[in-house]
């Protein structure tokens, strides 16, 4: 069987919003949980270096094909780490809700990160109305393939936490988007003036800076 066809679809996602967060100078990127590296052969077209970490090996060979250089493992557990500063940008775009210590995978990424590089984060946003009304109204919630109850998410995510991420790794955020899906959603969080906002976003997509010490 073709590998690309043995992928589920999400590895092939193409992330226009985390291709135009990327600084236009960064020469060298280390993505975490790239995938197929959809999104990564778009900057590997500009000459962009991009060291890609991922778990499945299917996905992972499409990625090397793709120009990538891939560090096949776990997150958590392979080595990305290069003294004196080496990445422009680091790029976690829906896998730090999978790790069991995203924190402690974020300080020791913006290790190797250059002084003012840039880390871009999309996360699943658990304050999402959908999980508080199966929480508050049902009692349960019901686990899917896909989406902010993905059975394989294990860690809560919220913008606040994120946040206190960045906070705890180094970094100074620059950006902060509740990204709301749906005509609906976004005329709900309109009218509400903004105050609704976190319960109508689906995702939280934010990029911060590496604080000079």
């Amino acid at each position: 069987m073709n590998n690309a066809c043995s992928i589920l679809p999400y590895y092939e996602w193409l992330r226009s919003d985390v291709i135009s967060a990327v600084p236009a100078d960064a020469k060298t990127i280390l993505s975490v949980g790239c995938a197929a590296g959809r999104t990564e052969a778009e900057l590997v077209k500009r000459g962009v270096k991009v060291v890609g970490v991922e778990i499945n090996p299917d996905a992972a060979k499409i990625a090397r094909e793709r120009g990538l250089n891939i560090l096949e493992g776990d997150a958590s557990e392979i080595d990305v780490d290069v003294a004196g500063g080496f990445y422009d940008c680091l790029i976690y775009a829906d896998v730090l809700e999978h790790l069991p210590d995203p924190l402690s995978v974020l300080q020791r990424h913006v290790a190797s990160l250059k002084e003012s590089g840039t880390v871009i984060v999309s996360v699943p946003n658990f304050r999402h109305y959908s999980v508080l009304r199966q929480l508050f109204v049902h009692g349960h919630v019901r686990y899917t393939d896909a989406g902010i109850l993905d059975r394989t998410h294990l860690r809560i995510t919220t913008g606040k936490m994120v946040l206190e991420w960045f906070k705890l790794a180094g970094l100074r955020t620059t950006f902060l988007k509740y990204v709301i899906e749906g005509r609906r959603h976004r005329l709900i969080s309109a009218a509400s003036l903004g105050l609704l906002r976190e319960f109508m976003a689906s995702q939280i997509f934010a990029v911060g800076r590496k604080i000079s010490q």
